[in-house]
């Protein structure tokens, strides 16, 4: 599956992270993330609200990497097994 993004019209699997806040609404006191995502091709930025329940921690990955940079196709979900 891919999108296209509406600037450049280039179709893509993947978005670069540009920002990944943990912030609460004011309106509703929810927690979640603002995610900013940017087109590879471009840099047309993308921006997503997830709620907190909606994250899911990923097998494979350690309480104390700091690293972001282990790409998505590396990493496993746990709550989505066949």
């Amino acid at each position: 599956m891919s999108i296209t993004c509406i600037s450049c019209h280039q179709a893509t699997r993947h978005l670069n992270p540009t920002q990944a806040e943990i912030t609460q609404q004011p309106e509703s006191g929810e927690w979640g993330i603002d995610l900013i995502l940017a087109c590879p091709h471009c840099g047309q930025r993308y921006g997503a609200w997830v709620l907190n329940w909606d994250i899911n921690p990923l097998t494979g990955m350690r309480a104390k990497t700091t690293s972001t940079s282990i790409p998505p196709h590396h990493q496993t979900h746990e709550g989505n097994k066949p």
